[in-house]
C-alpha cells in the first residue's frame, strides 16, 4: 500500500493505482522503471546502479538514468516558463504602479502647500500638518488597494491552472504587494508634507 501520486500528468489529480509484477504485464518486461532512494546525489550511484543490474542480467538493457527532480523539472518546464513570464510582468506593473502613487500623491501634497500655509498661521504645528496630509493621502489609497485585492482575487482563479504548489490566493504575494504600495504612498506623501509644513507660511500664502 502506497500514498497515491500523479502518474501520467502532475495536471491530473492522483487517481488509485494497482502495483503488479512486472512479469505479469505484457509491457513491463521493456518498459519497466527501477526506483532507488538514495541518501547524497543520486546521480553518483549511476554506475554502481548499473552493475547491480547488469551482475542480474547482462543483457538488460538501461535507457536512462534520472533523478526525480530532473523529472519534475522537464514536465512542469511549462508552467514554470508561464510563471517566470506572469512574475516579469507583475513586478515590472507593480513598479508602475508604485511610480503612478508616487507622482499622484507627490503632486496632490504639493497642491495643498496654500491649505498648509494657512494651517500653521492658525498656530498647527508640523505635527499636525504631517498627520493630516498622511491622513488625506494614506486612506484613500487604501481604499483603493482593498477594492484592488477584491478584484484580484476573483481575476485570480483565470490563472489557477498556471500555478503549481502554490494557490491563487498566496498572502505572501498579496502582503509583498499591499507592503510596497503603502510603503510608495507613505514615502511620496511625507517629504512634501514635511516640507510644507516647514515652510514660511507667508510665502504659501503668496502663492496663486
Amino acid at each position: 500500500m502506497v500514498k497515491d501520486a500523479a502518474q501520467m500528468s502532475y495536471e491530473r489529480p492522483a487517481e488509485d493505482e494497482l502495483y503488479i509484477p512486472y512479469r505479469q504485464y505484457i509491457f513491463g518486461v521493456f518498459m519497466s522503471t527501477l526506483v532507488v532512494r538514495t541518501s547524497g546525489d543520486p546521480m553518483t550511484i549511476a554506475p554502481a546502479l548499473r552493475k547491480a543490474i547488469w551482475g542480474v542480467d547482462p543483457d538488460q538493457p538501461i535507457t536512462r538514468i534520472e533523478s526525480l527532480n530532473d523529472m519534475i523539472a522537464d514536465n512542469i518546464w511549462r508552467p514554470r516558463l508561464s510563471a517566470w513570464v506572469l512574475t516579469v510582468l507583475g513586478g515590472l506593473a507593480l513598479v508602475l504602479t508604485s511610480a503612478g502613487v508616487y507622482s499622484v500623491v507627490s503632486f496632490t501634497a504639493t497642491l495643498r502647500a496654500r491649505e498648509v500655509g494657512i494651517r500653521v498661521a492658525l498656530g498647527a504645528t508640523p505635527r499636525d500638518v504631517v498627520a493630516e496630509m498622511l491622513r488625506g493621502t494614506m486612506l484613500p489609497l487604501m481604499c483603493g488597494l482593498l477594492l484592488s485585492i477584491m478584484g484580484s482575487l476573483l481575476l485570480s482563479r483565470l490563472l489557477a491552472s498556471l500555478l503549481y504548489e502554490i494557490t491563487n490566493t498566496d498572502p505572501a504575494a498579496y502582503g509583498i504587494a499591499v507592503l510596497v504600495l503603502l510603503s510608495t504612498g507613505l514615502l511620496a506623501s511625507i517629504r512634501p508634507a514635511w516640507r510644507a509644513a516647514a515652510r514660511d507660511p507667508l510665502q504659501a500664502l503668496r502663492m496663486d
